[in-house]
């Protein structure tokens, strides 16, 4: 039975969000063409919702995003205004119809965010193929982790702007163009900045005393470096360079243990969630997550 999706409608949450391509782990449909399409659309989606983009990672049979849902709902003039933008002119809501107050809820949802952007893709996906391709694209519905605001969110961004490093596709995260830390890094600019100055850079202040854009990508920089890493490595403080920790994908909830037990009473009952026992993830003794999940070594 389909379990409901977590979300924390009544608070800004952090999420990330994750899909693959159905088939089996060796089909490999993205190719360049198909990872920068993944990107523009991404981009264009961005501009309907006020669900921010952080972070993303396009690899070649499935993609990473770290998003922001923020908990208000725009008001009716932005909502209108994005809508029109969206579908460049061409359609237009009323301040004061059902429609326009539907899509005021819609646009600070995470779930509507990601249908959006998988449908768009899908339906570009299946036109552009030499062999008619009907059906969908994606082997079910995505998944979502919930992030608690602060080194959660760190810890999540490294992980998925690693994601070609741990495939072994290049030595440095910088070096692959189909990720935001590669696109900031090649152009010097990151594909997002705005969100990252107005909703990520007061984490990193409070994290970690930054106060510019420049700074954070110092700091990733320096998070990633394949040496640095590779050496932490060996000496046993790290596994999240050379393994794939489902925490990322699978945990349902990653922060302090306060807060993941704060978020499943939600969805579970008391007692239950009184004596889950919570898995540690390998990034931080402060960090848990809500499944117990075994690591995956890349053979």
């Amino acid at each position: 039975m389909r379990q409901p999706r977590i979300k924390l409608d009544d608070q800004n949450t952090w999420h990330h969000c994750y899909n693959r391509v159905v088939g089996i782990s060796a089909d490999r449909p993205f190719g360049k063409s198909e990872k920068e399409q993944f990107v523009r659309i991404l981009k264009r989606v961005s501009r309907l919702y006020t669900v921010r983009v952080v972070a993303y990672q396009v690899m070649s049979n499935h993609f990473h995003l770290l998003l922001y849902a923020p908990v208000e709902m725009p008001d009716t003039e932005v909502t209108c205004r994005r809508f029109t933008r969206f579908h460049y002119g061409k359609r237009s809501l009323r301040p004061d119809s059902a429609a326009c107050r539907a899509w005021q809820g819609r646009c600070r949802d995470v779930s509507w965010f990601m249908r959006h952007l998988q449908h768009l893709y899908t339906a570009w996906y299946n036109r552009t193929r030499t062999c008619q391709r009907r059906g969908s694209l994606w082997a079910g519905r995505f998944k979502n982790t919930i992030l608690e605001d602060g080194l959660a969110v760190w810890s999540c961004w490294k992980y998925i702007e690693n994601n070609p490093v741990r495939a072994h596709m290049v030595e440095n995260a910088a070096d692959y163009r189909f990720s935001s830390y590669g696109a900031w890094c090649q152009s010097g600019r990151h594909p997002f900045e705005h969100d990252i100055k107005n909703i990520l850079l007061p984490l990193m202040e409070m994290l970690f005393g930054l106060r510019t854009v420049a700074s954070i990508r110092v700091c990733m920089k320096q998070a990633l470096d394949a040496k640095g890493a590779q050496e932490e490595l060996r000496s046993g403080f790290s596994l999240t360079v050379q393994r794939r920790v489902r925490h990322w994908t699978d945990g349902l909830v990653i922060g302090s243990d306060l807060f993941v037990r704060e978020v499943m009473r939600r969805y579970q009952l008391a007692p239950v969630v009184a004596r889950h026992r919570l898995a540690r993830t390998d990034d931080s003794d402060t960090l848990s997550a809500w499944r117990r999940i075994r690591l995956i070594v890349p053979g």
